[in-house]
């Protein structure tokens, strides 16, 4: 497994070699999935979401899409990269050396995408995501899902 300190990634910007296509689904796939997350931390709050995560009656970790759930800024569930759970992504930048986390949170206030560089899941080359975000509870937990 890949393991991306912020002060690395920020040091090895090169430029974007992938491209979101619809390597991981379609945007309606992603607004499916987070949906379905979203209604799960909503009648059972944060720690039903991170059982669902890799339940295998759900299909969250099964999924291609990057799936993600925040409770304040932290990282609580991720079906595709695990080491990155308890990280603040307040503090984690991805690969264009700037904070994630304001451009989720302004996604997930339109209920939009966000951009994001960071690795392709499955080749590690770099790759430019939209990331459907939006909030499952309040201002305090957020789902995001990747493509």
């Amino acid at each position: 497994m890949r393991i991306v300190l912020p002060f690395i990634a920020a040091a090895t910007i090169t430029a974007t070699s992938a491209v979101a296509r619809e390597d991981f689904g379609s945007q309606a796939d992603a607004q499916e999935i987070a949906a379905m997350m979203t209604e799960i931390v909503q009648a059972g709050g944060v720690g039903a979401a991170i059982d669902a995560m890799h339940a295998t009656d759900k299909p969250f970790a099964e999924s291609v899409l990057g799936i993600h759930v925040f409770e304040d800024g932290i990282i609580v569930a991720d079906n595709r990269e695990p080491e990155l759970i308890a990280s603040s992504y307040e503090e984690v930048a991805d690969l264009t050396g700037e904070p994630m986390w304001p451009r989720i949170v302004a996604a997930a206030d339109q209920s939009g995408d966000a951009v994001l560089e960071w690795y392709h899941y499955d080749t590690e080359a770099e790759y430019t995501y939209l990331c459907h975000s939006e909030w499952a509870d309040g201002d305090t937990v957020l789902v995001m899902v990747c493509r």
